[in-house]
């Protein structure tokens, strides 16, 4: 057997959600297509999607998608007030946001037990998300201005390129409609949370649309002595002159003048306690004096389309994005010797970078002969230059218990000024064939790869330069079978290419980590129905992993991470009143090979299993309620595998009442209340080694009043 393991009660309520519904299938019915009104770019409607273009780079239906693909549609978002991306998969199989916590600086996104480091596995509108994983300039968009969330299982270099493992997230923003749309809405919650969004779109005449989404939110956050503070503003002009050719042009605009808090606690003092008493969930270990982040971002983007016939079409997306940070942050290391005070460190950044992403896309639908073919030719090519001057240094020392610290003194150990560069420019060539039921999708990439980081230590007067450059190919192949009932068996191969920024002995960086991956699953998706239960099996390794040499302190590309496991879902409009969501994820991931006595063991921010069940229901009276329980398995909280973090279940709730029931002057008004982690449950998140240890969001409470029309 690939794997064996238990199923929890919550898992076994999952797996029946899910294939309950392959009991009762009808034999005399027709394969299932999109229809036009089902396409990627259509705004989604309730809990499921039809069609995704992320895993493909083309508008295809998910049935006969031979990958595992999630979709999170507007909605759902809606119903379960997500104010983060982390958030709006809490709820997705496979994926784990929860390891920062109550912490939501960053999109923090592990998917199959591999994550980006913040920047390596989030897309927006089928580019990369413009952001320089080694530094602390991390790109970040707000799910109020996003139409979609797309989840795509496993390597995906073929058509992306530089990729993670586990797979990517696709980020899709709000387009402008021809028919008058809009939203107002404003909130309210615990920790001194307030808020305000509109979002109206709308045509100018019988060519042109726009849309204009904005939002402003602000929070205390659970820590002490921390705020959040968001304005954003998203303006766009489509022209559409025929059903040939269209241009959207895009601008997001976000300005963060206090991005919260993004630190952590001791294992001891959160997992457990040797004194006998922890930490609490508020805990702050820096210096208000020294405590900043400060984020501006901007992203400039359009899309081109155009149909020269039925056979050939052209496709043009392309962004230019600049982000401003400031960091100051004082923050713990960990315990000093006899468990008295906690050692801390400073860090300081001010960087600028600038990005530029261009994908093209050619693609000519035709046949030969019984084979009908959709291939697709593109290029694309990304690059950043990231500009920053960073401080580290060693900060006074603070008892948690008292709050007394040796003040907010310094003392500098590093002061760098560099600049870090990265190129990707790629060609790929994608075929999908259908032949009578059959669906096979062949896809390749090559890619060029170059990376340059000069830096200049102002402390010790040094200068360094690192560079590397790299070239890939990478493939993936998928085989489907449609049957007329409605069910679709496949199976696939792919790859990924993950750049390193590890330094070997000589001190260049290490060559790009490699990935493959054997996949089969089953999808079901009941004939004129928009409902989907799939389930899927996944064998997957990464090869080249830096691990560290103690004597000399300098990495090897010598080990392996191996990750298998099984994923179910169900996305099910069980009755004109019932929605369900349910998911189930076993994990096993291992490392080998290893050089650093780590083979055998589990990396650290991998859950076991996870499982989750969502329910909203339309009680009548203009009432409608929703509720979801969460598992996460159980974790370890370092790479030697010595401390265990405890699996934990989490309640969310919500209700919504539309006041038109009441009035019906009132159309279009409701107020609904939100309420994550119902129970307050106090758990740690995860770590990342026992001396970074993550508190869980504590209960939040969000009030909303809105109005659609």
């Amino acid at each position: 057997m690939l794997f064996a393991f238990p199923f929890k009660r919550l898992t076994v309520l999952c797996a029946l959600a899910i294939f309950s519904p392959l009991a009762a299938f009808a034999d005399d019915t027709v394969v299932v297509t999109a229809s036009p009104s089902d396409n990627a770019d259509a705004p989604t409607q309730g809990y499921t999607a039809k069609t995704s273009k992320a895993a493909t780079k083309t508008d295809a239906p998910l049935i006969t998608t031979g990958q595992s693909v999630s979709v999170v549609t507007r909605q759902q978002m809606d119903d379960q007030n997500a104010t983060t991306v982390n958030s709006a998969l809490n709820y997705t199989p496979g994926v784990f946001t929860n390891f920062a916590g109550g912490a939501t600086r960053y999109d923090t996104v592990s998917l199959r037990g591999f994550h980006g480091g913040d920047v390596d596995n989030v897309f927006l509108d089928g580019l990369r998300m413009a952001s320089d994983g080694g530094s602390y300039n991390i790109v970040q968009v707000d799910p109020w201005f996003l139409e979609r969330i797309d989840v795509i299982k496993g390597p995906s270099s073929a058509l992306y390129g530089q990729s993670i493992p586990g797979g990517l997230v696709m980020e899709t923003s709000k387009r402008p409609q021809f028919a008058s749309e809009g939203h107002v809405r404003l909130s309210g919650g615990n920790f001194n949370t307030k808020g305000g969004a509109f979002d109206y779109t709308g045509a100018i005449n019988d060519q042109w649309a726009f849309r204009l989404t904005g939002l402003t939110r602000t929070s205390d956050t659970q820590y002490d002595h921390q705020r959040e503070e968001r304005y954003a503003l998203s303006p766009q002009l489509l022209w559409q002159p025929n059903e040939n050719t269209s241009l959207l042009l895009r601008a997001y605009l976000q300005k963060d003048p206090s991005g919260g808090y993004h630190a952590a606690v001791p294992g001891d003092g959160s997992i457990y306690s040797s004194r006998g008493d922890k930490l609490g969930r508020g805990f702050f270990d820096g210096e208000s004096s020294r405590n900043e982040f400060k984020r501006w971002e901007q992203i400039y983007s359009y899309e081109f389309q155009h149909s020269f016939n039925n056979t050939w079409s052209f496709r043009q997306n392309a962004n230019y994005t600049h982000s401003n940070t400031s960091l100051q942050q004082v923050y713990q290391g960990g315990w000093n010797a006899d468990r008295t005070l906690l050692n801390r460190y400073y860090s300081g950044e001010q960087s600028s970078l600038d990005s530029f992403a261009i994908d093209n896309q050619l693609e000519a639908d035709f046949a030969t002969a019984a084979l009908q073919h959709k291939v697709v030719l593109g290029f694309d090519f990304q690059h950043y230059t990231n500009t920053l001057d960073a401080q580290g240094g060693y900060a006074t020392t603070l008892d948690p218990y008292t709050g007394v610290s040796g003040g907010n003194a310094v003392d500098l150990y590093s002061s760098t000024h560099g600049k870090r560069r990265y190129q990707q420019s790629g060609v790929y060539l994608q075929d999908d064939m259908v032949y009578d039921k059959w669906h096979m999708t062949l896809s390749g990439r090559y890619d060029t790869l170059k990376t340059k980081n000069t830096q200049y230590e102002s402390i010790y007067g040094v200068e360094t330069d690192s560079e590397r450059s790299d070239k890939h190919f990478s493939s993936r192949a998928s085989l489907l079978y449609a049957f007329d009932n409605g069910i679709s068996p496949y199976v696939s191969y792919s790859q990924a290419m993950t750049p390193s920024a590890l330094s070997g002995q000589n001190g260049t960086l290490l060559k790009p980590m490699t990935s493959e991956q054997y996949e089969a699953g089953l999808k079901y998706q009941p004939v004129g129905s928009s409902n989907m239960y799939s389930v899927a099996l996944y064998d997957l390794t990464q090869k080249d992993v830096g691990n560290r040499v103690v004597i000399g302190s300098y990495f090897d590309p010598a080990g392996k991470v191996h990750s298998q496991g099984i994923e179910l879902e169900a996305r099910s409009k069980v009755t004109d009143r019932l929605n369900i969501i349910a998911g189930y994820t076993y994990n096993r991931v291992r490392y080998e090979d290893a050089i650093d006595g780590t083979s055998g063991n589990t990396p650290y921010v991998t859950p076991n299993q996870m499982a989750s069940l969502w329910a909203q229901y339309d009680a009548g009276l203009g009432i409608n309620v929703g509720g979801g329980a969460r598992y996460i398995g159980k974790q370890w909280a370092d790479n030697a595998n010595t401390q265990r973090i405890a699996s934990t279940t989490l309640f969310d709730a919500s209700v919504k009442m539309n006041l038109a029931s009441f009035a019906p002057s009132l159309k279009g008004a409701y107020v609904q209340l939100n309420v994550n982690n119902l129970t307050d449950k106090k758990y740690v998140a995860a770590c990342y080694g026992t001396s970074y240890c993550y508190w869980g969001q504590e209960r939040t409470v969000v009030a909303t009043v809105g109005y659609d029309f």
